[in-house]
C-alpha cells in the first residue's frame, strides 16, 4: 500500500480545489480534460488509483495552479504500492529538473537509488537532459551518479565527472583548480570523443593558473592524442574510402591546431621564444587537414589569424623588427577589439623589457582597454579576467618606471580588485608588495581604495 499521508494529502487538495471552483466533478472533468471515471478511481478512499504526472498537471491547470503544484506530495505516487514505477519516476524527475524543483528530484532519487541497478537509468536521464540543452538541470543527476557509483573504472562515472568539470569552470581560480584536481583521475577513462576535450580543458585551467609544468604535460598529451586520431582517421579513409565519424565535441582539426598553440603558450611562459615562434608555423596553415566541414573551415581561418597575431606579439618581446611589429600590434588593436587584452599585454611587457615609450598608444586605446571585459564570445569570462589583471600589473610597472604615479596606482588597484574577485592568490601576492613599495606616491583616494580592497579579503 502507498504511504497514506502523501497520497491522502494530494487527493484532499484536489477535492478541496474542485469544491472551491464551484464545479461538479463532471464539469471539472470537462474543464481539465481528465476522464470522470479516472477521477473516481483516483479519489476513491479504498485502494485509490495512482495519478500520472500528465493527469496531475491537467488537474493543476484546471485549478489555475502553478506548474509544480503539489509536486512534493506527488513524489509518493512514484512509489505507489511501495515500489518505484519508472513510467512515473522518470517523467517526474525530468519535469522537476526543468522547473528547478531540486528538492523533489533529491527526494525521489534518494529512494529510487536504494536499488543500485537504477544508477544506469539516472545516468541516462542526465545524458538525455544534457543532449536536449538542459545542461544545468542535468548536473544534479550526474552528481548522484558520482555519489552512487562504486566501480571506479566505470565509464559512466568518468563521463559524469567530465560533465561536472566542464560545468564547474568559472571565474574563481581556486574553484577551477579544485574542479581540475577532482576530474583528473577520470580523464583517461573517458571514451576518445570526450577524453581529448577533457585534456584540452585541463590544459586551459592549468595554464590560466600559471602551473606551467602541468600545462605542458597536457599540451603534450593533447598533441599525441590528436596526432593518433589523425593517423587512425587517415588509415580508415585509405581502407574504406570515407572518413569515420569520431563523434568529437569539436572537429579534430581544432584539437590538432590547439595542441601546437598550447605548446606555443607553454614555451612562451618558459621564455623559449624562438621555440614558440616555430610552434606557430605548425598551426598557421591547416588548410591541408582532411574531412573539413563549414565549422572546421571557420576554425582553420581563426588559427591562421591567431598565428599572425601571436607571431607579432612574440617578435615584440624578442625586440625583433621593433618599429614594424609595434605598427602591426597597433593594427590588431584597431581591427580586432576582442584581442585588446592580449595585444596590450605583450605591448606593455615588451615596453618594460626594452625601455620603449608607448604612452601615445596606451592613451589612444585607453577606453578600448577599459571596455575589454565587456567582450563576449571569443574567450571565456575567466580567461578575460585573468588577462585583464595581468595587463593591469604590466601597466603599473610601466607607469611607475616613468614616475606616472597616479596612473600606475590606478591600474595596480584595478588588477588587485580583479585578483581578489577571482581568488587569484599569485597575482594578489604580486600586487600587494608592488603597492607597498610605491605607497608613498599614492594619493589619499588610492590609499583608501587599497585599504577597502584588503578589508574585502579579510571579510570573505
Amino acid at each position: 500500500m502507498p504511504n497514506m499521508q502523501g497520497t491522502t494529502l494530494l487527493r484532499n487538495e484536489i477535492e478541496k480545489g474542485i469544491a472551491a471552483s464551484g464545479m461538479t466533478l463532471a464539469e471539472f472533468s470537462v474543464r481539465s480534460g481528465v476522464n470522470r471515471g479516472i477521477f473516481s478511481a483516483i479519489l476513491r478512499t479504498d485502494s485509490p488509483k495512482p495519478i500520472s504526472l500528465n493527469q496531475l498537471e491537467k488537474i493543476g491547470e484546471g485549478l489555475a495552479k502553478p506548474p509544480d503544484w503539489m509536486f512534493e506530495c506527488y513524489a509518493e505516487e512514484c512509489f505507489f504500492g511501495g515500489k518505484p514505477n519508472r513510467r512515473r519516476v522518470e517523467p517526474f524527475l525530468v519535469r522537476c529538473a526543468e522547473l528547478d524543483r531540486t528538492d523533489c528530484v533529491e527526494a525521489v532519487l534518494e529512494r529510487w537509488m536504494e536499488d543500485p541497478r537504477q544508477l544506469e537509468h539516472v545516468f541516462e536521464l542526465a545524458e538525455d537532459l544534457y543532449a536536449r540543452g538542459r545542461k544545468r538541470q542535468s548536473l544534479i543527476f550526474y552528481r548522484r551518479v558520482v555519489r552512487g557509483e562504486k566501480y571506479h573504472q566505470s565509464q559512466r562515472l568518468a563521463v559524469s565527472q567530465y560533465r561536472l568539470f566542464v560545468a564547474a569552470i568559472g571565474e574563481d581560480n581556486e574553484r577551477n583548480l579544485c574542479a581540475a584536481i577532482e576530474f583528473e583521475p577520470f580523464c583517461d577513462k573517458l571514451p576518445d570523443r570526450y577524453r581529448i576535450d577533457g585534456i584540452m580543458r585541463l590544459y586551459d585551467v592549468y595554464l590560466t593558473l600559471g602551473k606551467i609544468n602541468k600545462a605542458e604535460y597536457y599540451a603534450l598529451e593533447l598533441g599525441e592524442f590528436a596526432h593518433r586520431l589523425h593517423k587512425e582517421q587517415t588509415a580508415y579513409f585509405l581502407e574504406k574510402g570515407m572518413y569515420p565519424d569520431l563523434g568529437l565535441v569539436k572537429p579534430l582539426v581544432v584539437y590538432y591546431g590547439y595542441s601546437y598553440l598550447s605548446m606555443e603558450n607553454v614555451q612562451f611562459r618558459k621564455g623559449q621564444l624562438d621555440e614558440a615562434l616555430a610552434s606557430i608555423q605548425a598551426y598557421a596553415d591547416l588548410s591541408w587537414f582532411p574531412n573539413q566541414d563549414d565549422f572546421a573551415h571557420t576554425q582553420i581561418a581563426k588559427f591562421a589569424q591567431y598565428a599572425r597575431q601571436n607571431e607579432t606579439h612574440l617578435k615584440l618581446l624578442i625586440g625583433r623588427e621593433a618599429e614594424e611589429t609595434i605598427r602591426r600590434c597597433v593594427g590588431i588593436l584597431e581591427n580586432d577589439p576582442p584581442e585588446t587584452l592580449v595585444s596590450l599585454f605583450f605591448l606593455v611587457k615588451a615596453a618594460n623589457r626594452h625601455g620603449w615609450d608607448v604612452d601615445g598608444i596606451l592613451d589612444r586605446f585607453e577606453k578600448q582597454f577599459e571596455r575589454a571585459l565587456e567582450e563576449e564570445g571569443r574567450y571565456p569570462r575567466n580567461n578575460l579576467l585573468n588577462r585583464y589583471e595581468n595587463v593591469c600589473y604590466q601597466m603599473a610597472l610601466y607607469f611607475f618606471a616613468r614616475n606616472a604615479w597616479d596612473k600606475g596606482h590606478d591600474r595596480l588597484l584595478d588588477g588587485l580588485d580583479v585578483a581578489i574577485a577571482i581568488n587569484d592568490r599569485d597575482m594578489f601576492a604580486k600586487c600587494v608588495p608592488l603597492f607597498e613599495k610605491n605607497r608613498l606616491a599614492a594619493s589619499e583616494a588610492q590609499l583608501r581604495r587599497y585599504g577597502e580592497l584588503l578589508a574585502k579579503v579579510k571579510t570573505e
